[in-house]
């Protein structure tokens, strides 16, 4: 969490210096997400389904040079999945994830003309994407907890947890031993640029992530009630479609400085 919010205030701290303009303004927007097995024998074991989510919080365009910006924003964002089983017809995992992100777009301006012969700008980039795994909930069924004594037909409400052992988790807990918590990805990214009023823009972006990051490289997600494990040699990707509304903040007019002649007084 800490490194995420280093980088978003190291990035804005050190384009400053060399911005010409700088917008900021809230973002929020919805998302679609799903995730890939690394492995091919659990891509062939399990069906994966997507999660609509959403994410909402602050953005940052920093004018580079002309036509250049950086687009930044600190988000609490939802994500998620659905495995279904292939050999056991009665598995149900649906997950929901939280995290804290920071995507960073490198993006060009275009400019374009419609037939009435009014203007607009469209963009294009590509960047990181930086995510903090805060954690998330899900609801589990399968044969094993349907022929548990305790269970019977009822599925399983839990939370991930990140316990150091898995003893330490309750039955309501999945959880991740090992987790890699500062997931990575990549980011293309377009959209439309609308500028209402001077010093105003509205930012309409669409973006796809590609997950690099597993959620864990070496463990499972570990039910105490039932054998089975979520595979966590996985990673989240999607498409992301957000809009933010932002004012100049008019750096570029306090870079102009004052005049530095001094003016003689009358004697």
């Amino acid at each position: 969490m800490r490194q995420i919010l280093f980088s978003f205030l190291f990035c804005c701290a050190t384009t400053t210096c060399v911005v010409a303009q700088i917008y900021v303004g809230p973002i929020a927007g919805g998302q679609y997400s799903w995730t890939r097995f690394d492995e091919s024998k659990y891509r062939d074991a399990y069906n994966v389904k997507g999660h609509w989510g959403w994410h909402a919080g602050a953005n940052v365009s920093m004018k580079v040079r002309n036509r250049f910006f950086l687009h930044t924003a600190l988000v609490y964002s939802t994500k998620g999945r659905t495995i279904t089983g292939v050999e056991d017809e009665l598995l149900s995992n649906k997950i929901k994830y939280n995290y804290i992100e920071m995507p960073i777009i490198y993006a060009v301006d275009f400019k374009g003309q419609i037939k009435n012969g009014k203007q607009f700008k469209y963009f294009i980039g590509i960047g990181p994407n930086v995510a903090y795994w805060l954690g998330g909930k899900g609801t589990l069924y399968n044969s094993d907890l349907a022929e548990s004594v305790d269970f019977g037909d009822r599925s399983l409400d839990y939370r991930i947890s990140f316990h150091d052992t898995d003893e330490e988790a309750s039955v309501d807990e999945m959880n991740v031993a090992d987790p890699n918590r500062v997931q990575l990805g990549l980011n293309l990214a377009s959209g439309l640029v609308v500028e209402p009023l001077p010093r105003q823009r509205i930012l309409l972006m669409l973006r796809y992530e590609f997950g690099h990051s597993f959620f864990s490289r070496t463990t499972n997600g570990i039910f105490q009630p039932t054998y089975y494990q979520d595979v966590l040699k996985s990673r989240n990707q999607g498409p992301r479609i957000s809009v933010s509304y932002m004012i100049d903040l008019k750096i570029e007019e306090r870079k102009k400085g004052k005049s530095t002649i001094k003016k003689n007084k009358p004697k």
